[in-house]
Parts: structure tokens; C-alpha cells; sequence
């Protein structure tokens, strides 16, 4: 499986994992294999499995925004890198995300500013699984369109 290329991909991912495991549990209370506990407060075995379906529903319903969100992100950055305009930027800072891990490794993003038509933008890129080669005030090329989007290209 590829490494996430937007925080949407890797929430995603979470919330998959929890949309089959809240299913999992609601269907194993609707058999009887899972009985609500004396001090819970649902004693209904039905009951129980319905809010536990229902939260795994909304879990995949979450993934399923998550996946759109995720498409269309990936279909902006393919549009961009075709047609956008090619101009030059500054890496104003290269961060790493040390709260955001997937498989025990944090990504880096550059934080980047660029003047298009007379107006400066500042954006930040995708996830980087490999440490960029830049610093601050390096030159990088950005790819822009008339509607403020941007995206790079390593």
C-alpha cells in the first residue's frame, strides 16, 4: 500500500478500520456472541448492535466523504502539474509532522509563497515520506491556476 499524499487519505484510512470494527460489533451483538455488560446502559442485545451499526454507517460514510475529498485533491494536482502556470516560489519552511505517523514515519511538508498576477499566495504542500532537499528561501517550482490553487512538483 502507497504512503498518503493528503491528511484526508491517511483519516481515511482510520476510519475504515473503524467502520468494520464498530460493524463487526454491532452484528456480533445482533447474534448473541456480544451481551451488554449488568451497569451498562443499554441491556438490550438488539439495541446495543443498532447503535453500534449506526456508528460503524457514519464511520463509512466519514471514509466515504474522506475518499471524494481524497479524488479530488489528486485530481487538482494532476490538472495543475498539465495546465497550470509554471512560475517560481520561495520555500519560506520545510516542517516535519511529527504528530501525523503512518507505519512509524512522519511526514515533512514545505510551507511555500509565490506572486501570481501581482498577488502573493502562501500554501503548504502534500505529505513527503523522504525529507525535500530544500530550506528556507530556496527557489521551487509551483504550479498555479487563476483560481489561487497551487501545487508542486518534487
Amino acid at each position: 500500500m502507497s504512503k498518503p499524499k493528503y491528511t484526508e487519505e491517511l483519516l481515511k484510512i482510520i476510519f475504515l478500520w473503524l467502520g468494520i470494527a464498530f460493524t463487526a460489533t454491532g452484528l456480533l451483538s445482533f447474534i448473541g456472541v456480544l451481551k451488554p455488560h449488568a451497569n451498562s446502559m443499554i441491556q438490550e442485545p438488539t439495541i446495543l448492535g443498532i447503535v453500534f451499526l449506526f456508528l460503524g454507517i457514519t464511520f463509512f460514510i466519514v471514509q466515504s466523504i474522506l475518499k471524494i475529498i481524497t479524488s479530488l485533491k489528486n485530481k487538482s494536482h494532476n490538472e495543475l502539474l498539465i495546465s497550470g502556470t509554471k512560475i517560481n516560489g520561495t520555500v519560506k519552511n520545510v516542517y516535519l509532522q511529527k504528530y501525523t505517523q503512518y507505519g512509524n514515519k512522519s511526514p515533512y511538508r514545505i510551507f511555500y509563497t509565490y506572486t501570481y498576477q501581482g498577488k502573493v499566495y502562501h500554501h503548504k504542500s502534500y505529505l513527503l515520506w523522504d525529507k525535500p532537499n530544500f530550506t528556507e528561501n530556496d527557489s521551487i517550482v509551483v504550479y498555479a491556476n487563476d483560481f489561487g490553487k497551487s501545487t508542486i512538483q518534487l
